[in-house]
């Protein structure tokens, strides 16, 4: 396998990391991968959804000044060299590619799944 060299954040999604209590081993097959984490403050239990779930991703957020996935790129975009946001959900993968064009950030900041990683890495 190819060492990746990329510098990475990982979100916990609700249902692998609450609901399942499933942290580390997302974050091994990262490193294995060659990259380095950079934990994002709000991580592992104490992360927070992305804003889909129980199908408010089909809503209109029209009154909200911040949806929660462009909270997360916001904070993710304060970390120092960060250019991989990295997921393990498909809802996340369309919350935060939307998120990461909605705020200005789609040059410097790119969504992948974990899955996306392995591949360049094989």
């Amino acid at each position: 396998t190819k060492k990746l060299g990329h510098k990475v954040t990982y979100h916990d999604p609700c249902y692998l990391g609450r609901y399942n209590a499933v942290y580390d081993p997302p974050r091994r097959v990262i490193q294995a991968a060659g990259c380095e984490i950079v934990e994002m403050p709000r991580n592992r239990e104490h992360g927070f959804c992305c804003g889909a779930g129980g199908g408010r991703i089909w809503m209109e957020e029209t009154e909200v000044e911040e949806r929660p996935s462009e909270a997360r790129i916001h904070e993710a975009m304060e970390l120092e060299g960060v250019h991989v946001f990295t997921v393990t959900c498909p809802k996340d993968v369309t919350m935060y590619s939307d998120a990461v064009k909605t705020t200005g950030h789609e040059d410097v900041l790119v969504v992948k799944d974990l899955i996306e990683l392995v591949h360049e890495a094989l």
